[in-house]
């Protein structure tokens, strides 16, 4: 059974203790439940469920009541099979199974198990409300009973939602007063903002920036599914489509400077994403400078995926993770550098090798092999004189020679992008395991 973002955020919200359902609901038809069990109508359902509802984990709230009131193990299954709650025991994937394959409201039989199947939707989206007993007798819920817990459950699921809806709103909104400036004399004003979100005031936090390659996952879905999967005990500011953000595609997010957000912005890496950090800061005025490292930090990642793509002509097979404070100085000084002028200098340095192909290859890949004429020979399948020459003919073309600090420097500042590119390619080729033929 696969996991529905939307009712597993609505879920998790409920077991988070969010108080989520308010209002009333209109009457419904009065009816009783048959067999041995008691009178009860479907007004009288909705109010013994709504008059004493908790303010944590409601979901569970409601569904032992639908038990008590009906005398059956209740389960909630979201479209796609995921289960959402459920009270007492019984066969969970084996009524989805059947229920899969019911009408939209029908009895059904499993074993020694009488159920009742309603498939309905909410605000979420589809979900199935599933009444099972242990019986030989047949299971006979009034049709108004069922409806009113249909209604139930359906008014709080798009409660939570809503709730959900609006935390994202309201994420999104602290986050992009923080990215245009606060005052150190307005600080006070946001820091409790920033507690109700988790965050202990004055504590050191980070700005990170990514781009997510897919645009259907960048509205309020992907950020209620980004905030979901963070580690439950970690504070997240996220949100996409801010006023700072150079394009829709890029996420911006505030957490703390702790291994547990470090952590999870590794697995995120792991995915395939690149991603920058800035330095940790403590004060909410530095807020905009934070954001403007982290983007630098996330131009250094990027450079060096768009290398990798255009000398190796296939993504990289894992993001990466630049942290502002950590970069070397070379990533610092060209980081900082504006890119057109930046692309022009580095034009101007590779001008006096002609474009010859052979023998930028032969510097990124001597490079990359730490300077070894050996291993530069063995990787490119040359001998080592080959290279030597190759060596010395760059020598030549750029007015001295290629082991020269200051020609170096030079060199490896307007090439660091595909030297790294191919240094990943060789780590990544030594890791992989050897085949053994036969």
């Amino acid at each position: 059974m696969r996991q529905n973002g939307a009712h597993w955020r609505v879920h998790s919200q409920l077991r988070r203790g969010y108080s989520v359902f308010s209002g009333c609901f209109r009457p419904v038809r009065s009816s009783r439940i048959g067999g041995a069990m008691s009178e009860l109508d479907g007004l009288q359902l909705l109010r013994r469920v709504v008059r004493s509802l908790p303010l944590g984990d409601q979901l569970d709230y409601v569904l032992r009541e639908l038990a008590t009131a009906t005398n059956c193990s209740v389960l909630l299954y979201d479209s796609g099979g995921e289960l959402l709650g459920a009270t007492g025991e019984a066969p969970i994937a084996m009524i989805w199974e059947v229920a899969l394959e019911s009408e939209g409201d029908a009895n059904a039989r499993i074993g020694r198990w009488e159920i009742r199947v309603r498939r309905a939707t909410s605000g979420t989206g589809p979900f199935t409300l599933v009444f099972a007993r242990k019986s030989d007798a047949p299971l006979r819920l009034d049709g108004d009973v069922v409806d009113a817990a249909e209604i139930a459950v359906a008014a709080l699921l798009g409660m939570a939602r809503g709730a959900d809806i609006r935390r994202i709103r309201e994420n999104a909104e602290l986050l992009e007063t923080l990215e245009l400036g606060v005052s150190a004399a307005r600080e006070h004003r946001f820091w409790p903002r920033l507690v109700e979100f988790g965050f202990v005031a004055h504590a050191p936090f980070v700005v990170v920036v990514w781009e997510h390659p897919d645009e259907a996952l960048r509205g309020a879905e992907f950020i209620g599914d980004l905030m979901d999967a963070a580690p439950v005990d970690m504070p997240l500011l996220v949100a996409t489509r801010l006023i700072r953000a150079a394009s829709d595609e890029i996420v911006h997010a505030i957490v703390p400077d702790s291994p547990t957000a470090f952590a999870w912005l590794d697995s995120l890496a792991a995915q395939g994403l690149f991603l920058g950090a800035s330095r940790p800061v403590s004060r909410l005025d530095g807020v905009p400078n934070a954001l403007r490292e982290a983007e630098l930090a996330q131009r250094v990642a990027a450079e060096r995926q768009e290398a990798y793509q255009l000398r190796f002509g296939d993504e990289h097979s894992s993001g990466e993770l630049v942290d502002f404070g950590a970069m070397s100085i070379i990533d610092w000084v060209t980081c900082q550098a504006a890119p057109g002028e930046l692309r022009t200098r580095r034009r101007g340095v590779l001008e006096p090798l002609q474009g010859n192909a052979e023998l930028c290859e032969t510097l990124v890949t001597y490079f990359a092999s730490g300077g070894s004429v050996q291993r530069t020979a063995e990787l490119l399948y040359l001998h080592a004189n080959t290279i030597r020459y190759r060596l010395a003919r760059c020598g030549e073309l750029l007015g001295g020679e290629v082991d020269d600090p200051m020609i170096v420097s030079e060199l490896v500042l307007v090439l660091r992008a595909e030297i790294l590119a191919t240094r990943a390619r060789l780590e990544a080729a030594t890791a992989r395991p050897a085949v053994t033929p036969g």
